[in-house]
């Protein structure tokens, strides 16, 4: 088998290590954790595609792909600054849903613009050409990396 190939492995590995040292998705926007806002945007981009105004904590968890405990915690924190509503189900009294109060709402919509600025950011930094490449080569790589998922531990 031709070993040269893999001549890159390490460069590779390299590329993938300065993202986790940047922290790039670690910052905090206007006093909130990563998570937080990601849980605020999950809601509002759900209200937008929907039309739905609330979700359960089972729903965000399920969208995140994040256990229910922890997005409870979120939830709780958010609910404290008054970001989030959390109320009774109208069809069934024992579930809560979470439904983003008007500064959520105002905040969600300001992350979302950042956000996308950021990415106008790379676009016009990398150009057009190189940032259609770039999508499809990280496509790729997180279709790899759910296959990877996918398979059995073996030892």
């Amino acid at each position: 088998m031709n070993e040269d190939r893999y001549d890159n492995v390490d460069g590779l590995m390299g590329a993938f290590q300065q993202f986790s040292r940047l922290n790039w998705q670690k910052t905090t926007m206007f006093g909130l954790k990563p998570s937080e806002i990601r849980v605020l945007i999950t809601i509002r981009m759900s209200k937008k595609r929907t039309g739905k105004d609330t979700l359960t904590v089972s729903e965000v968890s399920r969208l995140l792909r994040v256990t229910s405990p922890t997005i409870t915690q979120m939830v709780n924190s958010l609910l404290s600054q008054g970001f989030v509503v959390r109320t009774s189900d109208t069809q069934d009294r024992r579930i809560s849903v979470i439904q983003l109060t008007e500064k959520g709402e105002l905040f969600a919509d300001k992350a979302v613009a950042r956000i996308r600025d950021t990415f106008k950011g790379m676009i016009d930094y990398l150009g057009e050409e190189k940032s259609e490449q770039l999508i499809e080569l990280l496509n790729g790589v997180h279709a790899y990396f759910e296959q990877l998922n996918e398979q059995p531990d073996s030892l």
